[in-house]
This record gives structure tokens, sequence and C-alpha cells, in this order.
């Protein structure tokens, strides 16, 4: 058995990247509490029932204002996921912070050092 995500979970990946893309470029408001932030959206995954996806994120501000950030501005997204999505379940988000970008910069940096 293989683990390819099927040709339907990839396209609703792709329609949630697409629809919290959007949301980051047109709504600006979180830039007032957060006006240093840039947010890049690295990956969506979703579970194979279509209930849960995390999208994964990389940003500039320190970690206890991504949490803030994550609280105040997740809900928001989750509603226009769903007023944009049109499948039997919408999938309930999560952002996640991108590990694998923080550890190739690392290794980057230790490659530099050579």
């Amino acid at each position: 058995m293989h683990n390819k995500p099927s040709f339907r979970t990839q396209k609703i990946e792709l329609a949630i990247k697409r629809t919290t893309a959007e949301y980051l470029v047109k709504h600006k408001e979180f830039l007032e509490e957060f006006p240093s932030l840039r947010i890049e959206i690295t990956e969506v995954k979703v579970c194979k029932d279509l209930r849960f996806g995390k999208v994964f994120l990389i940003h500039n501000i320190a970690e206890d204002d991504f949490q803030k950030f994550k609280r105040k501005y997740t809900r928001k997204i989750q509603q226009l996921i769903a007023q944009t999505l049109t499948s039997k379940y919408i999938p309930k988000i999560t952002l996640f912070v991108d590990e694998t970008f923080k550890k190739s910069l690392e290794v980057q940096k230790l490659l530099d050092k050579l």
C-alpha cells in the first residue's frame, strides 16, 4: 500500500493553501498588531478523512508573538476556508511553524563556517 495522497486530498490541500494565502494578502489587519510580520506558507497537509489540516508556515517574529497570532487569526482563516470549499467536511486547520526550514538554516550556517 502506498502513502501517496489522493487527487482529492491534493486538491483540498491546494485550496486551503490558496485561501490562506489570500487571507494573508487581502486582510492586513494583523499588521497593526505585528507590523514586522512576514509569513510564507510552505506546506499544507490534510488527513485522509479530510477532517483535520496542518498549515506549515515560516515567520520572522518571536515565538510568543506567533502564538498570539495563531490564537487570534486561525478562526478567521478557518471561516474563509469554510466559505470557499465545497466539500462534505471542512478540515479544521492548525497553524504550525515549519521546523524543516529552521533545520536547513542551521545546516547552512554550519556549512558556511567550513
